[in-house]
């Protein structure tokens, strides 16, 4: 069944399955409120104050990592890039770190020493093991409106099926300069450039 003119319209990878961006749009608004529950650093609230930046439990959970997986080496330790007031750390990114990546390691260890605010979005609440590993190293935060629709809006001008992915991106961009620590950096980066301003930097595993 053909979608309605005024919805842009999305091919998955098979060919077969059609889903239309505005019902995109529709689902991620749906999932505010599972995303919502609970109490979590309201961020990209506009009305909320945001709390001071802390990296103590980013540091406890890198101490960790060393203490298992031996130190990082001189090489990787020494990861610099442009000055971000936020790095946001998506799904496989998460789970990289917590096996012990020493290029996820190194981005989070760069993050800490620049004082930057490392964040998970509530997303992770869909994968407990996921979920657990965000809770110990980066502060939760949840997807508002607003920011679900320009993950909508970002589908629709990279023509893309990654709602996940979508959402990062657009938490990143409330939260400029920010960076996403990612495996997709094709899809990421195509959803980063769609967006109408600058300031959103990806860092690929």
């Amino acid at each position: 069944m053909a979608a309605p003119r005024d919805e842009h319209v999305c091919v998955a990878g098979n060919g077969r399955i059609q889903i239309t961006f505005q019902r995109e749009r529709k689902t991620l608004r749906s999932l505010l409120s599972f995303f919502n529950r609970g109490h979590r650093i309201e961020i990209d609230d506009p009305k909320s104050v945001v709390p001071p930046v802390d990296v103590a439990k980013a540091e406890h959970f890198l101490a960790a990592l060393s203490a298992k997986h031996g130190p990082l080496a001189p090489a990787d330790a020494m990861i610099e890039t442009d000055s971000i007031a936020a790095l946001v750390l998506d799904g496989p990114a998460l789970l990289a770190l917590a096996a012990g990546s020493p290029r996820a390691r190194a981005y989070v260890a760069w993050a800490v020493r620049s004082k930057a605010r490392i964040i998970a979005p509530a997303t992770v609440f869909l994968d407990p093991s996921v979920a657990a590993i965000a809770a110990s190293v980066a502060d939760v935060v949840p997807i508002y409106a607003s920011t679900a629709e320009l993950a909508g809006t970002l589908l629709a001008n990279a023509r893309l099926c990654l709602p996940f992915d979508s959402l990062a991106v657009a938490l990143a961009s409330k939260l400029r300069p920010a960076a996403i620590l990612t495996h997709d950096g094709a899809g990421i980066g195509a959803l980063a450039r769609a967006l109408d301003q600058t300031g959103v930097f990806i860092f690929t595993l």
